[in-house]
């Protein structure tokens, strides 16, 4: 209840759901295409594409906080969560992307070629044939992504003040000048972490299929 009471819980919870949610559906939209490109149609250029995307997660996020400070300052999307969905999608892609091309590398080709042989389009090729067989991996690529937005707290604590703040700002906020109460940082750390807790106890056993989906033939 003092926790409550000194920080609103449920307005930081319903911007961590939403920012998590938000881009980790985005970026499914983005990444199974791409991923498809990759795994069934690849160039000369795939794995270098590949290698790329991996190495922009090795930048520090500090080296390219002032320009997207400034992107966001002129376009309005400070503190709004439509600005938060949107860095979390583009820092998480490659992971959406490495992880499901790997999925759909396991996927035999000639079952895509057999569906279009009968006649399916590339739409009813990646909802109706490619989708359902790679759902373990779609699955504990969402989940993951989801667990990852949700930790997130570099860019949440940059580009966020008090209006689009997540569960990450709401914990940062029992740090202060007069020093740390270790027994509410305690409860407010306990309260931000307990959805995602629960959330990968209940789906713990699809995350693993998902994980080690074509690890065994």
């Amino acid at each position: 209840m003092e926790v409550q009471a000194r920080s609103n819980y449920f307005h930081h919870f319903w911007n961590s759901v939403a920012i998590s949610l938000g881009s980790t559906v985005i970026g499914l939209l983005i990444a199974v295409p791409a991923a498809w490109a990759m795994a069934f149609s690849p160039t000369k250029r795939t794995k270098d594409i590949l290698l790329w995307m991996l190495s922009t997660k090795m930048l520090p996020a500090v080296g390219v906080l002032v320009p997207i400070y400034i992107i966001f300052r002129d376009l309005g999307l400070l503190d709004t969560r439509i600005g938060l969905i949107i860095i979390m999608m583009l820092i998480n892609l490659p992971i959406m992307v490495w992880m499901l091309y790997t999925y759909f590398k396991e996927i035999p080709g000639e079952i895509l070629e057999a569906a279009r042989m009968d006649g399916a389009t590339l739409g009813k090729e990646l909802v109706y044939v490619l989708t359902p067989m790679a759902i373990p991996g779609i699955a504990s690529t969402l989940l993951l992504n989801i667990i990852l937005a949700w930790n997130e707290a570099f860019w949440t604590l940059n580009l966020t003040a008090s209006k689009a703040a997540p569960l990450t700002a709401f914990i940062a906020s029992y740090s202060s000048p007069e020093g740390l109460f270790y027994a509410k940082l305690s409860a407010a750390s306990t309260m931000a972490i307990a959805p995602i807790v629960i959330l990968g106890w209940f789906s713990q056993k699809q995350l693993v299929r998902g994980l080690t989906f074509g690890a065994v033939k």
